[in-house]
């Protein structure tokens, strides 16, 4: 499979949307350990819990391939952040971040300020820009269908890591993963269906590649 070539225009936009998804989250973890006090505890506290969150480990492995491919393109991470596959399967996972915030907890807060901020840029700008950046650059013609299982081993990771440290420090970050709150059989139905649900975009990413390779050739 190609990799991608970022040169011109392309590094630019990568460079551009690289900073909005640090700023996104610096902002967000800035404002939690503004809220817990500011100490070194704290900080470290607020560093623990966020990397609990699909939105900020998303966010995070979003800003890292689109900043290792600028700075070091020829290692192995920025190799591995220029396949196409990689980048598809991100833009499947942020997409869900979008999704499933809008849908199930957009109405559980009301941010101002600088948390407004990092929330629209964690959960709406840089989910669209991606979006767009791997519509624009990323190579799709090795792109298969069977590629959706390999990306859902993310999500499927997360939720496995998101128990287990649950157990280990008592802290859940969503409501639907709160296995005290809602036992561990709400908690499966709830990953069952947001891993059908995060399969479901990943076709879609494959099948709207395979029309763009489609129109491509034809032309």
């Amino acid at each position: 499979m190609t990799a991608i070539e970022l040169t011109g225009r392309r590094r630019m936009g990568a460079a551009g949307l690289g900073v909005l998804a640090w700023l996104g989250i610096i902002l967000s973890l800035g404002g939690g350990i503004a809220a817990e006090g500011g100490s070194i505890g704290d900080a470290l506290w607020v560093v623990v819990i966020s990397l609990g969150f699909f939105t900020i480990t998303t966010n995070l492995a979003v800003a890292l391939s689109l900043t290792i491919p600028l700075v070091a393109p020829n290692s192995r991470p920025g190799q591995f952040f220029r396949r196409p596959g990689v980048v598809t399967g991100l833009a499947a996972s942020i997409a869900l971040v979008a999704i499933v915030y809008e849908l199930l907890l957009r109405q559980e807060w009301d941010p101002l300020g600088v948390a407004l901020l990092s929330d629209l840029l964690v959960h709406y700008f840089v989910p669209a820009f991606y979006v767009v950046y791997w519509w624009v650059v990323t190579p799709k013609d090795a792109l298969q269908w069977q590629d959706a299982f390999v990306w859902f081993l993310y999500p499927l990771g997360y939720s496995v890591y998101v128990l287990i440290r649950g157990e280990l420090i008592g802290h859940y970050p969503y409501p639907f993963l709160d296995v005290t709150e809602i036992g561990y059989l709400s908690v499966f139905i709830f990953m069952l269906v947001l891993g059908l649900f995060f399969l479901i975009l990943a076709w879609a990413c494959i099948g709207l590649a395979k029309v763009q390779v489609r129109r491509q050739v034809s032309t």
